[in-house]
């Protein structure tokens, strides 16, 4: 049974990722939990593309992650070149979807794949709150399509 997530549209942020000595187990392949690291570069990577006209305060965050799913499809080993293919595949009024791939930069084989909950705080009372217009303007540039369908 394959739980790989699909991509409607190309990924547009490309993430290489350096594996280190510590992310591999003793099987020889990459540990489960050296994943999430990774597409955590991704995010980080994803959110900085954007280019949004507005100082982020990385001190007081915004948006948050309300869940993760992550499908693991293949062992990737020490020696595979890897990559995070990050992309948001849909954006809600006050949440939005990032969803995943991390491939075999060679084969493109698809390893892992990750969907992202994120919610959008309000600073002062921590609730959800609508995702501002300079985001979803900038969201919806960097993909090249409407992302609220």
């Amino acid at each position: 049974m394959n739980h790989a997530i699909e991509a409607q549209y190309p990924f547009h942020c490309a993430t290489p990722i350096q594996l280190r000595f510590n992310d591999i187990d003793a099987l020889g392949h990459v540990n489960n939990s050296a994943y999430f690291e990774f597409f955590d570069l991704g995010k980080t990577q994803y959110f900085a593309g954007l280019k949004v006209q507005t100082d982020i305060d990385w001190c007081q965050p915004a948006i948050i992650i309300a869940n993760v799913n992550c499908s693991f499809l293949a062992q990737t080993h020490f020696d595979e070149p890897i990559e995070v293919r990050t992309q948001c595949s849909h954006l809600g009024n006050k949440s939005l979807t990032l969803l995943q791939h991390l491939v075999n930069r060679d084969t493109h084989e698809v390893k892992c794949t990750c969907a992202t909950i994120m919610v959008n705080l309000h600073p002062d009372t921590h609730q959800p709150s609508p995702i501002p217009q300079v985001w979803r303007d900038a969201f919806t540039a960097f993909e090249g399509h409407d992302l609220t369908e």
